[in-house]
């Protein structure tokens, strides 16, 4: 038994070998593949942002917009409190005691237009500027919150009307009182749901 052990040692402790190594090879592969796979989608989703040319602040913003805890104050939600302030400003509201559910719907147009203003003032009124994300234009802008392909139509409509070429105008230069009737028409014209 002795030399049938000793003959058959060295094939044994290869084979052995070779399984072990393997596992390991096997459990580096799929280990690293894992990290492969998370870096690649970390780098994906930072380029996406990159290009789509959304700064955090947009985001946050939308984030912010679809929030739905309507206790908590008003001025905790808001990003830019220059913007709150002058929403309270204008309806005469407590800028540090009033509630999200106080805020009207009234309110909050008045908020999303001086919003458009201060952060996309230099963004022209139409255009649909793929990879630049919805924020390119005022019309890419409408057509994503309010889900609909008309927006190009609206503010062709609403600035004939305010006397403005929007094939050339950006939308500061359009006045806060405008901003809102767009949207208003925007979100009147949309399939979105109303309520």
């Amino acid at each position: 038994m002795n030399k049938t052990w000793k003959r058959f040692r060295v094939i044994l402790t290869a084979a052995g070998m070779a399984v072990c190594m393997t596992a390991g090879l096997g459990l580096g592969i799929y280990w690293s593949r894992g990290q492969a796979e998370k870096t690649a989608v970390a780098a994906a989703e930072r380029e996406m942002e990159l290009e789509a040319g959304e700064p955090e602040a947009e985001k946050d913003y939308q984030r912010y917009r679809l929030s739905t805890d309507e206790n908590s104050l008003y001025k905790d939600k808001v990003l830019d409190a220059e913007i709150a302030k002058e929403v309270c400003d204008k309806y005469n509201l407590d800028y540090d005691t009033v509630k999200s559910k106080d805020v009207t719907r009234e309110m909050r147009n008045y908020e999303e237009a001086l919003w458009l203003k201060k952060d996309m003032g230099d963004c022209p009124l139409l255009g649909q500027v793929w990879g630049k994300g919805a924020f390119a234009s005022l019309q890419m802008y409408i057509q994503e919150i309010y889900a609909f392909g008309d927006g190009e139509e609206v503010i062709r409509e609403m600035c004939e009307g305010y006397g403005i070429d929007p094939d050339k105008a950006v939308i500061s230069d359009l006045t806060v009182e405008q901003l809102i009737e767009i949207g208003e028409k925007a979100f009147d014209t949309s399939d979105h749901p109303k309520g």
